[in-house]
């Protein structure tokens, strides 16, 4: 029987991750108010009593600047556009939270490409709006944050946590024609650093992986790059990563035995040739031998 398992997009399993191994850090990188307390369940219940899934809910104490009360924030993250359905999908996420928890909800998008496309807000009735969060980083915000990477690592300065995490996003956020370069430079900046501690080190280094399955696919050039990647997060027990990573090996097999077919049937080709051509020699002095009147 073909196996069934729904193939996850690498920018989401790249943020499951991320939330659930360290989602303190998570939360100061994209600046969200309050102080981290814990993640919540994501699986809810919705009006017609189907299931559903958030992907990322946590809840916040007063941080006493941004933040006067105790909340929850639902992070959904988004690789395109939100449509009206999406975000009519995200309200009743907000909804669930804010009646099953009975703690007021805050909504963010983290959106790496499609904002200017979106949906910026949704409401069933005038008194009833949501206008969620939306968080992306622009193109010149990209290269700005990465010349600063490459200055402090080439000046031997000691990277951040947010510093770390640029190497995962940065190319996440990247638009798509320069996703391959930027990803490419980021592993190579990653190889030079020697600042960054453990285990916060495997984690960023599983996250440039990911980014380099997701512009290099299951290519040659990306099992180059991976060997060069020094440390990397293999027994993560998280189902969304266990599944993306079972799914990846099967292209790197299929594609490794397609080329190994492709090679052994242009083998065979070439023989073929070479036998058609022997047996246009042998005919050849078979005429010839004749003209001078040998049988053979």
């Amino acid at each position: 029987m073909p196996r069934v398992n729904r193939v996850h997009h690498v920018n989401d399993v790249t943020n499951v991750y991320f939330s659930n191994v360290i989602p303190k850090v998570l939360h100061r990188y994209f600046r969200l108010p309050g102080k981290f307390v814990r993640n919540y369940t994501t699986r809810i219940v919705k009006r017609d009593g189907s299931e559903g899934e958030m992907d990322w809910l946590i809840l916040v104490e007063p941080d006493g600047h941004r933040l006067f009360e105790k909340i929850l924030i639902n992070v959904e993250f988004q690789s395109s556009k939100v449509t009206k359905e999406k975000i009519r999908i995200i309200s009743e996420y907000k909804d669930y939270a804010k009646t099953y928890y009975g703690l007021p909800v805050l909504t963010v998008i983290i959106i790496t490409d499609g904002y200017e496309y979106s949906e910026v807000e949704y409401s069933r009735v005038d008194s009833d709006i949501l206008k969620p969060i939306f968080i992306c980083i622009d193109f010149n915000e990209i290269i700005e944050r990465l010349n600063n990477l490459e200055e402090k690592i080439l000046n031997h300065i000691e990277l951040n946590e947010e510093d770390g995490l640029d190497m995962v996003f940065l190319p996440m956020f990247a638009p798509k024609k320069e996703g391959k370069w930027i990803t490419e430079k980021v592993l190579h900046l990653f190889n030079r650093d020697k600042t960054l501690k453990k285990p916060f080190r495997g984690h960023v280094g599983y996250g440039i992986s990911l980014m380099v399955k997701k512009y290099f696919k299951s290519t040659s050039k990306a099992e180059e790059l991976l060997k060069m990647l020094e440390e990397k997060v293999n027994d993560s027990k998280l189902r969304i990563v266990a599944e993306f990573e079972e799914d990846y090996a099967r292209q790197v097999y299929e594609r490794k035995l397609a080329e190994k077919d492709k090679a052994l049937a242009e083998k065979d080709e070439e023989i073929k040739v070479m036998l058609e051509r022997k047996d246009d020699e042998i005919k050849v002095l078979k005429a010839r031998l004749e003209e001078n009147g040998i049988s053979y």
